[in-house]
């Protein structure tokens, strides 16, 4: 067993669980939607449901990355992948660095498609490994490994900084993620890791063919504050302090998922990094993602109890609903074409950023639907 980065997996969920890792906002908070007091509908009506990688889930939400590759991660795992069967949302696997490195820690990674048979289980490594030998053995392999719809590439730099044992080499990771994307079966997603995606790396992205980026922005779980308490643990004081400094750094997910679509308007786009209710990810979706992720509550849910993260996830999917009815908004797509207010906060980033939001939101009003971007029509 590589007992290292196992135990650097099990650190992570231990201080995520204990400690508090969250920091800055989101800017969700300057994201309006308009109340519709004749939504000329019915609540029992509401279509939540999307098309995502070719298979329907009932709503537009995923269980983002977070664990994997230790014993107790696996079994994390196992509750994850049983919820997202059950209520029919996607879900994606931690760093399968581990599992790449020694094959005894495979399972932890097995068990979500063994209990996630129906729904899209994406895989997961990450981005300085990818330049460490043949990307595509190494992508393959890992895709191989959980029989995944589709290979999360995760962009850490932020994390890796501050990480004591971190692999801060990025040189050559956008010549590998153009071959994966020329020559994997699978479609390649580019996700951050809580410091979210600008509109220049989303450009690069769209330029090698990427169409799936998860924006993962500030706001929610900060890997940097992650690795802060980490090296507070191995009295690695410079780390500790560096990671102080920049424990808000990072871009809010709000605005990342604008900046996002505004380079690449044809992407689809997943909103992660601090959603945290279901009125966050109609809010997400009406700013121009397609649907959205969530890892820590998932976790600290499940922590609790199996029962605990059914009720969290039912929770989720009535506000969501909810946020539908209350817009007129019958279904995801028609909420995507409504425009929200705006903020002052927010407006001040755009027009400083150089986009214009009027502009921005006759755009989404013509974004083709989610089903017809997302063009991976295989599935296992």
């Amino acid at each position: 067993m590589d007992d290292l980065t196992s135990l650097r997996k099990l650190e992570h969920i231990l201080v995520a669980f204990r400690d508090e890792v969250e920091a800055g906002t989101t800017l969700l908070e300057e994201v309006y939607l308009v109340h519709q007091a004749l939504p000329e509908t019915d609540l029992s009506k509401i279509n939540t449901s999307v098309k995502f990688l070719g298979k329907t889930l009932s709503m537009p939400l995923m269980i983002t990355g977070m664990t994997g590759g230790h014993p107790f991660s696996g079994e994390i795992n196992r509750l994850l992948a049983r919820a997202a069967s059950k209520h029919r949302i996607a879900i994606g696997v931690g760093s399968q660095r581990a599992a790449l490195r020694d094959g005894s820690l495979a399972w932890t990674y097995q068990v979500v498609r063994e209990e996630a048979h129906n729904v899209p289980v994406i895989a997961n490594i990450g981005a300085p490994q990818l330049v460490r030998g043949d990307p595509i053995h190494m992508a393959e392999k890992a895709v191989e490994m959980i029989e995944a719809d589709g290979l999360a590439i995760h962009l850490n730099p932020g994390q890796e900084a501050f990480q004591p044992e971190g692999d801060v080499d990025y040189r050559g990771v956008l010549r590998s993620l153009k071959l994966l994307v020329d020559r994997l079966d699978v479609p390649v997603i580019v996700k951050e890791t809580g410091s979210g995606i600008s509109m220049q790396v989303a450009e690069k992205l769209r330029d090698i063919g990427v169409r799936y980026i998860d924006v993962s922005g500030a706001g929610g779980t900060n890997w940097i504050k992650v690795e802060m308490f980490r090296a507070r643990i191995k009295k690695a004081r410079l780390l500790e302090e560096a990671g102080k400094t920049f424990s808000s750094w990072g871009i809010p997910t709000a605005l990342s998922i604008v900046e996002t679509r505004w380079a690449h308007r044809d992407a689809i786009i997943i909103a992660s990094g601090g959603i945290r209710t279901g009125l966050d990810i109609a809010k997400s979706i009406a700013l121009g993602s397609d649907i959205a992720g969530m890892a820590l509550p998932m976790l600290r849910s499940v922590l609790v109890s199996e029962q605990e993260l059914d009720h969290f996830i039912n929770k989720i999917g009535y506000e969501i609903r909810a946020a539908l009815y209350l817009t007129a908004s019958g279904n995801v797509e028609s909420l995507q074409k409504t425009r929200p207010v705006l903020g002052p906060s927010i407006r001040s980033w755009l027009e400083q950023r150089g986009i214009d939001y009027e502009e921005y939101f006759k755009m989404l009003k013509s974004l083709k639907p989610l089903e017809s971007r997302d063009m991976w029509r295989g599935g296992k």
